[in-house]
């Protein structure tokens, strides 16, 4: 399986995919709840290897995002009901992936992959109040704000 728009590819992640993205990854500040302070990122065998372990879950589908050949992120679609609906969580490797339109497009792909393959009418995404970076990509690529909380910010896309 392979999804692609422009330079943007979305792949099953493999475990050595894993590796290689926790690499190089860092810790994003947006991500912090309140009251929560800035921990950097320290690469562990041992955290990706229990990380790796989560993702086996019947229930989710974890996607490398690739920007040509590099590994920009992350898409999990999880808490999957065929037929029904299906969650989504994207994270990007770290900051030099911001601002050139991956995330955007990333998640286009992943919406238009459980509708149309997955044959899922309904995909929603979370994000914590305070990424309203987040909030604006939900929203350009279509996603409604359904409700919120002190923390989060929960929207929903429906297949047209």
């Amino acid at each position: 399986m392979q999804i692609e728009i422009d330079t943007i590819r979305l792949v099953p992640m493999t475990e050595e995919m894993y590796r290689s993205f926790f690499r190089e990854y860092e810790n994003d500040p947006d991500l912090l709840l309140p009251g929560q302070t800035y921990v950097p990122y320290v690469y562990s065998e041992e955290k990706v290897r229990k990380y790796i372990q989560k993702q086996r879950d019947r229930n989710r589908l974890p996607l490398a995002v690739l920007f040509g050949d590099d590994i920009a992120g992350e898409i999990i679609l999880k808490d999957i009901e065929p037929r029904r609906c299906a969650t989504m969580s994207i994270t990007l490797k770290n900051a030099g992936y911001k601002d050139h339109g991956i995330g955007t497009r990333a998640e286009r792909l992943a919406v238009q992959y459980v509708f149309d393959t997955l044959d899922i009418p309904t995909v929603y995404a979370d994000t914590v109040r305070s990424n309203e970076r987040s909030q604006h990509v939900l929203e350009k690529v279509g996603f409604s704000l359904i409700r919120e909380d002190k923390e989060f910010r929960y929207y929903r896309i429906d297949k047209r």
